[in-house]
């Protein structure tokens, strides 16, 4: 005889497995600045407040090369990129003990340009790791082998224009695309099958590659992809790419154009070196217009991080970092003793071009030709008559083709930070080589703590990262793990581990035999 169906205990269980389920992957920190690409940790149970020497360091690895990259944290690793022997590596890292796991090369290291700015985060989706290198390879890399699936040369087969000083935009993954902006008349933003690397879609919208990373939104019913390009702001259909709308005034001459948009409704917030706005995307029929909402030339925000949190936005110009209303772009307060060190004639203006790393031994499995970029593995490509959609041929940019818009130099910032927000508190690191604690109010500037360490050094660095209540820096060729969880959990030692420090040759490919394989948990 069949028995009755318990539903309370199927509701139960499916409460159960659904709570364990979000508690297991809500610190995950897929891409460059989240998971919302906002700059926001979901975090919680985090020390308020620090000691003068700050929160205990757990572990250092000193073997990740050149720095100025960003990372993504994923169940029990982290992913983030390092130069070694003049080559461009995707990197694989125990969170727990800070040793590497793996490490593949995809492409030439950028050549050495004055302006500060973050180089590529790797984008962790499910069991794939997408990476595009300043020379233009798009990447698709098991995470937890590092094996390589497919390699795509955007400016080969995407008809790209590299911009001056190399790509550095973190690839965005949306569903079965991934989605990445090559720059040129042929191919603005390109749509590139996640699972074959095949062109899918092509945006011609006949603008240049900028530095920044794109986002996506909905106006007025329809979702767009919105990206901040070398000359303009503009959104793209989700489906097709149609050119949909573009906003000017934030864009700097220079095409350094840097920070991530924020959106928020039916508007957006951009900053460079020509100063902060807010555009209105108003939809009109089958067209869309855009509208100034607000700018203010005299907000300059050039690089770094900008975090709204409810209806204010947190930055740091040359006036120190600052609070200023997201409705009217009215500075709610300023505060400068953060950067007291940098002033008058005495401002440094260092280069944030990476320096030259020793090489420590990394098998370099670069390919012989630019030609042999274009691999797509036999047995990852969909079979001939099958269901793929029909690859997308995009024609090559002419040879030497460049945009420059103007001969305008983006002015050298001397006060810069990256920054995230974790339960009502901004994670503040700073150009002069401290990370600063303080309180996200409109209220008024609060410092809760501040430390520096002799690893730390004065410039720009990528963002800190807060996931699973630790918080990991990416400092030159290193890697700090700091713990802020305000309990650790019993039978947990806390204490500093050094790694090898690169004096042992890094994994590289293939896999020596008989070596066990760590696998990231599944995401998505």
């Amino acid at each position: 005889m069949n028995r009755p169906i318990n539903l309370s205990l199927i509701l139960i269980v499916t409460a159960g497995f659904f709570a364990c389920f979000s508690e297991t992957f809500a610190g995950d920190w897929t891409n460059m600045r989240g998971p919302n690409r906002d700059g926001i940790a979901q975090e919680s149970g985090l020390l308020r407040t620090w000691p003068q020497t700050g929160p205990p360091l757990l572990w250092r690895n000193t073997s990740l090369g050149a720095p100025d990259y960003g990372m993504a944290i994923v169940g029990s690793m982290t992913y983030t990129i390092g130069v070694k022997s003049g080559v461009e590596c995707v990197m694989c890292i125990e969170n727990k003990t800070g040793k590497l796991v793996w490490a593949r090369p995809i492409g030439k290291a950028p050549g050495k340009t004055p302006y500060p700015m973050q180089r590529s985060t790797p984008t962790v989706y499910k069991n794939l790791v997408y990476a595009l290198s300043s020379d233009g390879n798009l990447v698709c890399i098991n995470s937890g082998n590092g094996f390589v699936k497919w390699t795509r040369n955007i400016v080969l087969t995407a008809g790209g224009v590299m911009p001056p000083g190399g790509y550095a935009e973190s690839p965005f993954v949306d569903g079965k695309w991934v989605l990445v902006t090559p720059g040129g008349p042929n191919a603005t933003i390109v749509a590139i099958n996640r699972h074959y690397g095949r062109n899918e879609w092509v945006s011609k919208g006949g603008v240049p590659a900028g530095y920044s990373s794109m986002i996506k939104a909905s106006f007025g019913g329809e979702h767009q992809y919105v990206q901040f390009t070398g000359t303009a702001l503009v959104g793209v259909k989700v489906r097709g790419g149609d050119f949909r709308w573009k906003f000017e005034p934030t864009a700097h001459k220079s095409g350094m154009n840097i920070n991530t948009p924020i959106w928020f409704g039916q508007t957006v917030l951009t900053s460079s070196a020509a100063g902060t706005g807010v555009a209105w995307v108003q939809k009109a029929g089958s067209t869309f217009n855009v509208k100034t909402q607000w700018f203010n030339k005299d907000l300059k925000i050039p690089t770094g991080d900008m975090i709204k949190v409810n209806q204010n936005v947190f930055a740091v110009t040359e006036k120190g970092l600052v609070c200023f209303s997201y409705k009217d772009g009215k500075v709610l307060w300023t505060d400068n003793s953060l950067f007291a060190s940098v002033s008058g004639s005495e401002k440094e203006k260092k280069s944030a071009a990476p320096k030259a790393s020793a090489g420590l031994g990394l098998p370099v499995f670069l390919p012989a030709s630019p030609a042999q970029w274009l691999l797509c593995f036999e047995e990852n490509c969909p079979p001939s008559g099958g269901s793929a959609a029909k690859p997308v041929n995009i024609a090559p940019a002419k040879a030497g083709a460049s945009f420059k818009p103007t001969t305008a130099k983006p002015p050298i910032p001397t006060k810069m930070a990256g920054m995230t927000y974790a339960e009502g508190l901004l994670y503040v690191r700073t150009s002069v080589g401290e990370l600063a604690l303080v309180d996200a109010s409109e209220a008024g500037f609060k410092l809760r703590g501040k430390f520096s360490m002799p690893q730390m050094k004065k410039g720009f660095v990528p963002a800190p990262v807060i996931s699973g209540g630790l918080l990991f820096l990416r400092e030159g060729n290193m890697i700090l793990c700091f713990d802020l969880r305000a309990v650790t959990p019993e039978g947990e030692k806390s204490g500093l581990r050094e790694t090898d420090g690169g004096k042992k040759a890094l994994p590289g490919m293939p896999d020596p035999p008989k070596t066990p394989v760590r696998t990231a948990p599944k995401v998505g």
